[in-house]
């Protein structure tokens, strides 16, 4: 491993002080002793609008509330980044900007969903993670690894998240400080978050408030940050069947020294996005709807102190609807629908556009003894890019109790950003002319848990065509959105989960083998900066004085000429008669 700076090695201070009063929730201390999160029962996941069987034939992760709490982490880069297989790339302190990848894929091959809302800006995807959400405000994470395009259509090449919100009853309030330094000490920076939900309500209805600040001067200059957010989510029993609406906001400014150029730059964003689903049964049949809205804008000036030098002001929506119906079919399920997505742009740079995409979906699942089946089709019409077909078929077959075995087959795509479609500066130029990626995933896993132990572990193959992406002739601007040609992309997962003795220990390990077809003297800027060999190792148990400790240890190694590193991350914490103190 090279010796690097403060990316890779971070010392941080953090003191959360929880209260509660009229709190009927359970918090998780130096007594608790959650499940590792492959362990977690099964549940409705993204992978699937069927039941929970129809999510058996995929490789499902879950973070129910124990383990997000266990993990620490204060944002959700942080949280998400612990995840074995993924990659946060960060641009500034405490999650200011992020980048984040699955299993070799880039940043834009992702769909995240809060509540099963698509957030992904249309934009570009750097501004997909800018949510007024925190870990503290999850109740569960859900992540399906590989293609899911037959299920949520557009960019579901690497993988899908789901956020999905937790319901309280009472008042919580945490309080934090924090501060970070380079292994030298040259360069250091502090910030403070505060954050409070007041929550009400019970199975049938309930309704949970949430807000925060955060203040941060960075960690050198121009790189500090403030960010305000609130978020609403709801849920009641309405005409036989059930409501949930959610809505929230976010306003953050930041210094944006180096993240796209070396200059002094500063950037302000505003995120707001609301929902409402509604659900219920009609006749042999489960109905449900969904209209969506988010708006976010985003003004970047590259020298702070002079904006007339350069400004960008881009604001785009992402609006839509969806409906589907599942029922008992042929001894299983299936679930037939359809959903209308707009895009829309007004930018001094980018221009005006609106594109709609139109799609409809059948799935069909069905368990047959030890086997579980899964099949789906969508077909989406996106203006732009045109027809595209999504197939999947997977299959698990259980060999005991304990143990199965799966194997899986889907096509996915992904449409071209608005900025990979019509940005123009000095540096960086966007193509009218893209043609959307395209990729096939094949899968084969097995998974076996016990009661003291879980090891899973999978080999995928991803066949892309015409990834897009910005490349150049080697340190010679400006970069270019192209189309790549053909990528392949081989990959291994393994995971496993034991507790030895007092300690639960965790580990996982992905390989990551991706054909580079550049074509000599040329760079690319985005497809390979995944790390090759990634290592998580995460250590939980117990301390004299009711202290519990939690590690996570990380490992990357990347392709030259970006830097290998690791990170080791202790959280302490304790409780007391109010709360609970954490120091990390």
């Amino acid at each position: 491993m090279r010796r690097h700076t403060l990316v890779e090695y971070l010392v941080c201070l953090l003191l959360t002080v929880t209260g509660t009063a009229l709190a009927t929730t359970t918090s998780v201390g130096a007594d608790s002793t959650p499940l590792p999160a492959a362990l977690v029962p099964p549940v409705l996941v993204s992978a699937t609008r069927l039941s929970d069987d129809g999510a058996q034939t995929r490789h499902i992760v879950v973070l129910d509330r124990d383990e997000i709490d266990r993990r620490g982490a204060s944002s959700l880069a942080e949280l998400l980044g612990t995840v074995p297989g993924f990659d946060a790339q960060t641009r500034g302190p405490f999650g200011t900007q992020v980048d984040l990848g699955m299993d070799g894929g880039t940043y834009s091959q992702l769909v995240i969903l809060v509540d099963g809302m698509r957030v992904n800006d249309p934009q570009t995807d750097h501004h997909t993670l800018n949510l007024p959400l925190t870990p503290a405000d999850l109740e569960r994470v859900e992540i399906l690894h590989g293609a899911a395009s037959s299920v949520h259509g557009a960019d579901a090449v690497g993988g899908v998240i789901n956020l999905v919100p937790r319901t309280l009853r009472g008042v919580h309030l945490d309080v934090a400080t924090r501060r970070i330094e380079d292994i030298d000490g040259d360069d250091a920076g502090t910030g403070s978050d505060i954050h409070l939900r007041v929550g009400a309500g019970d199975a049938d209805r309930g309704i949970t408030l949430s807000g925060g600040r955060l203040r941060s001067d960075g960690y050198r200059e121009t790189t500090d940050a403030d960010e305000d957010r609130l978020f609403l989510f709801g849920h009641t029993e309405l005409g036989g069947g059930r409501l949930s609406v959610q809505g929230g906001w976010q306003d953050k400014q930041f210094g944006a020294r180096d993240f796209y150029a070396p200059f002094p730059s500063r950037e302000w964003t505003e995120a707001r996005l609301a929902s409402a689903r509604y659900e219920r049964p009609v006749g042999a049949s489960l109905a449900s709807g969904r209209v969506f809205l988010r708006r976010h804008t985003d003004r970047f000036v590259l020298i702070e102190t002079d904006p007339s030098v350069y400004e960008n002001n881009h604001t785009s929506w992402l609006r839509g609807g969806e409906a589907h119906v599942r029922r008992a079919a042929a001894g299983g399920q299936a679930v037939v629908g359809g959903e209308w997505t707009q895009e829309e742009i007004d930018s001094n740079n980018l221009g005006q556009h609106t594109r709609n995409r139109w799609g409809g979906f059948v799935e069909y699942g069905t368990s047959r003894g030890a086997w579980h089946i899964n099949a789906g089709l969508r077909a989406d019409h996106q203006e732009q890019t045109g027809w595209e077909a999504a197939p999947s078929l997977s299959v698990a077959r259980r060999l005991d109790e304990m143990t199965r075995v799966y194997a899986s087959v889907a096509r996915s795509y992904r449409a071209p950003s608005f900025t990979e479609f019509y940005y123009s500066d000095p540096n960086n130029v966007g193509n009218a002319d893209l043609a959307a990626e395209r990729a096939w995933q094949y899968e084969i896993g097995a998974s076996s848990v016990t009661a003291e132990t879980h090891v899973a572990g999978a080999i995928f193959l991803r066949q892309e065509n015409d990834l897009v992406d910005y490349a150049r002739a080697t340190d010679t601007p400006p970069w270019a959105a192209q189309n790549l040609g053909e990528m392949r992309t081989l990959g291994v997962r393994v995971n496993g989960a034991r507790s030895i003795g007092p300690i639960d220990t965790r580990l996982g390990y992905t390989y990551i083998d991706k054909e580079q077809t550049l074509a000599s003297g040329m760079q690319s800027k985005y497809v390979f900066s995944h790390p090759r060999h990634q290592t998580n190792v995460t250590l939980h148990h117990k301390l004299p004085a009711l202290i519990s400790a939690h590690w996570q240890i990380l490992a990357r190694e990347r392709l030259d000429p970006l830097d290998d590193y690791a990170r080791v991350d202790l959280l302490l914490r304790r409780h007391i008669e109010w709360g609970e103190v954490r120091l990390r």
